[in-house]
């Protein structure tokens, strides 16, 4: 972010330059990934909604200390992720989305059947501030009064839990009261980590499994305001035979990875 806050002040030439060089470094970054994975037949990608990163690398973990395999992980955004699958750029062995509407969009073109979908777990979202910074708020019609001057939430396009937020704030009448004070993050972690170091008057939207020691529940989102919260996971097109990742897929639904996601405060889904 700060590299390209830097930019806004260069020339036209300059700053066109250096966003040229930032796009080579993270479109080299992914094929850097995909070669090495590519030569280590023990090693498999999972490339996973973000706020689910520290649990399936938990769950992952185990599964390899019983097998000879390792994992890498790709954390980002559903949408960002399914565009990178998409785009050639990613090519994991295994991909979990934080909404249907990703899945659907790789079951769409092809790099998914639809068949191999998996619905994992389901969560909640949660209205959130700093902890060093607590706010005076009881109800959600609160949330559009000067008390709350800043409102992150993830970006729409991309992030499904940025998505729901605004589904929600739609649903229950307040979104074109709050919208001139929305602030939109990439990801779950940006916003978290943004919002914990964030100034008076400032509250965010997640999910209530990324909450960390810095942040504390102000309000739970009535889950009746936005479509339900699921994850899906699904081998791409070309993965589905692999033996290790079928017998993972399986893991996922066993109760030692059930317990890990439980833990976290995912709903386990019959």
């Amino acid at each position: 972010m700060a590299q390209l806050a830097m930019t806004i002040s260069m020339p036209y030439s300059q700053h066109w330059a250096k966003g040229l060089g930032i796009i080579c470094i993270c479109i080299g970054s992914f094929c850097f990934a995909q070669n090495v994975f590519a030569q280590n037949p023990n090693t498999r990608v999972i490339a996973a909604a973000n706020s689910t990163c520290s649990s399936i690398k938990k769950a992952a973990d185990l599964f390899a200390q019983r097998h000879d395999i390792s994992f890498s992980y790709i954390c980002k955004s559903s949408g960002r992720l399914a565009k990178g699958i998409k785009g050639g750029m990613l090519s994991p062995d295994y991909y979990i989305s934080a909404s249907e509407e990703w899945m659907m969009d790789l079951v769409q073109s092809g790099h998914v059947n639809a068949a191999a979908v998996r619905q994992l777990w389901g969560n909640e979202l949660i209205l959130a501030c700093p902890t060093k910074h607590p706010l005076d708020i009881t109800k959600w019609e609160d949330v559009t009064s000067a008390k709350v001057a800043h409102l992150l939430i993830g970006d729409p396009g991309t992030a499904p839990f940025g998505r729901y937020a605004k589904q929600a704030l739609e649903s229950a009448g307040f979104w074109d009261q709050v919208k001139t004070k929305v602030g939109t993050r990439k990801h779950i972690t940006l916003l978290a980590d943004d919002l914990s170091v964030a100034a008076e008057g400032t509250a965010g939207i997640l999910y209530s499994t990324n909450l960390t020691d810095e942040l504390q529940t102000v309000l739970h989102v009535p889950s009746e305001w936005h479509d339900p919260i699921r994850y899906y996971g699904a081998a791409p097109v070309g993965k589905e035979d692999d033996a290790i990742m079928v017998d993972f897929i399986s893991f996922l639904k066993s109760p030692e990875a059930v317990e890990i996601f439980s833990n976290a405060g995912f709903l386990i889904l019959p």
